[in-house]
């Protein structure tokens, strides 16, 4: 096998890896989001429901892990395209992934709170209110996590897209959904008034990377320059 064919065979696997983990995170952030988590975030009925915050933090460390792996597989899917540019998309995924796992300390202390409050020497409505402080953390870190992950995701998408790797249909719908979430969380941060409507940008978001992902595992990426030099 010629070391243009390896390269082309490298290049579908990490494809694959990437169509992969977008579907699955996609999928495993919506049933958490909409399933899962719904109705959590009161530090009275907590405890109540226990195994199901349990449950959420699984999913979400399952769902950090593969945009870990994903990171890595778009690392080495671009790198060929622009080192420096695959290198900076790959650092801001990598910080996606460390503050999703810090942000999933800060969603765990409230339960820590509740749990042990026969040890702390606080009222009971102190220690609702302490959880509730740090469920608006989490909730700010939320915003930190989605403006880190749009730029690496830009980034690996305006790299996909200058190599025509992928339809420019489909890299015109990435780069806007990846536009407009950091456009949206970055004004949240300015204008924390608006935190309800930004729900109505993940909707795209999410439907574009159930697409895309789906579209990478079915028809991987287009590697005709790559292919005409097996030829020559």
């Amino acid at each position: 096998m010629s070391t243009t064919n390896i390269k082309i065979s490298e290049i579908q696997k990490q494809t694959k890896i990437v169509g992969f983990t977008y579907l699955t995170t996609t999928l495993i952030g919506f049933i958490n989001i909409f399933f899962v988590k719904i109705g959590l975030h009161k530090p009275e009925t907590l405890l109540a429901s226990e195994f199901q915050f349990r449950m959420s933090i699984v999913l979400d460390i399952t769902m950090y892990a593969l945009v870990m792996w994903m990171a890595v597989a778009l690392y080495i899917l671009t790198k060929s395209i622009n080192k420096n540019r695959a290198t900076l998309g790959f650092i801001f995924r990598v910080a996606e992934v460390v503050m999703g796992f810090v942000m999933l300390l800060l969603y765990a202390a409230p339960l820590i709170i509740l749990r042990k409050e026969e040890k702390y020497r606080f009222t009971n409505d102190t220690l609702h209110s302490l959880a509730s402080v740090f469920f608006d953390v989490y909730g700010m870190g939320s915003n930190l996590h989605l403006i880190l992950m749009s730029i690496g995701a830009f980034i690996f998408i305006k790299l996909l897209q200058s190599a025509s790797y992928v339809p420019k249909w489909l890299s015109y719908w990435g780069l806007f959904t990846y536009t407009t979430i950091f456009i949206g969380f970055t004004s949240q941060i300015l204008f924390p008034v608006i935190s309800k409507q930004l729900m109505v940008l993940m909707a795209p978001g999410a439907l574009f990377e159930l697409v895309f992902g789906i579209w990478l595992l079915i028809n991987g990426v287009n590697l005709k320059c790559l292919k005409s030099q097996t030829t020559v």
